[in-house]
């Protein structure tokens, strides 16, 4: 059995508390866990983001911390502010960003006090510490991130599933980090163009046939602007 573990640090802290506790020994994992912070720093290293300021996600905050989020403000000095999925801490976090912009004040705002506390979880972090490595790690259509990635440590090697299972990574039988033909999610994703900008947006590829991760996920950027009621491509 192989379990493919796949999210950010929110969903790898279980995993890494699943390890931790004892697993069978007929269950491998197939780790595809990716830490947030450091996609946004390469969006702010490369000199055109593609936003002014910055809602950082409450659930990653819940396990890591709002402090996580700091560098933001002490390093490229945009507003920043953490945010839970309700309607008052979203709200609240484009008040306080919007505030900063327009007031020339540069400060952390946690929105999402009733659950991401400082420090974040504790055990979550411990976990995640004693059973996995962080690790450079590939970005679907972006590329090569360091240390962007989770990987399992020595001491788990017997359930890696990457290691008992050497032939996935071989290229025949995948596209290694490619986008399918036509699709620009990746620009999407890092803020480049507008959903209905990618060139086979509610043409080919739509939520009955969904070409790109952009529109197979409900999270993705494409899938939502189509619920939201955008149809057509810009170009249409």
């Amino acid at each position: 059995m192989v379990f493919f573990a796949a999210g950010f640090e929110t969903t790898t802290a279980p995993t890494a508390a699943m390890l931790a506790e004892g697993i069978p020994d007929n269950l491998s994992i197939l780790l595809s866990g990716r830490l947030t912070w450091p996609a946004v720093a390469m969006l702010l290293d490369s000199g055109s983001p593609g936003f002014d300021a910055l809602v950082a996600p409450g659930h990653v905050s819940t396990v890591m911390g709002p402090e996580e989020w700091s560098f933001v403000i002490d390093r490229y000095e945009i507003p920043a502010a953490v945010a839970g999925f309700g309607t008052e801490s979203l709200l609240a976090s484009f008040y306080s960003v919007l505030r900063q912009l327009k007031t020339g004040e540069r400060f952390l705002d946690n929105c999402y006090r009733e659950v991401a506390h400082p420090g974040g979880n504790p055990t979550g972090r411990r976990l995640l510490d004693h059973t996995l490595a962080v690790v450079d790690a590939n970005w679907r259509g972006i590329g090569i991130i360091p240390n962007s990635g989770y990987a399992l440590k020595p001491a788990f090697a017997q359930h890696d599933a990457r290691l008992l299972f050497p032939d996935h990574t071989d290229p025949d039988r995948r596209r290694a980090g490619e986008m399918p033909p036509g699709c620009d999610c990746a620009q999407v994703v890092l803020g480049k163009i507008y959903p209905n900008q990618c060139r086979i947006y509610g043409k080919a590829c739509t939520p009955r046939n969904p070409v790109g991760p952009c529109m197979v996920s409900d999270e993705g950027a494409c899938r939502i602007w189509w619920a939201g009621g955008v149809r057509v491509a810009a170009d249409a």
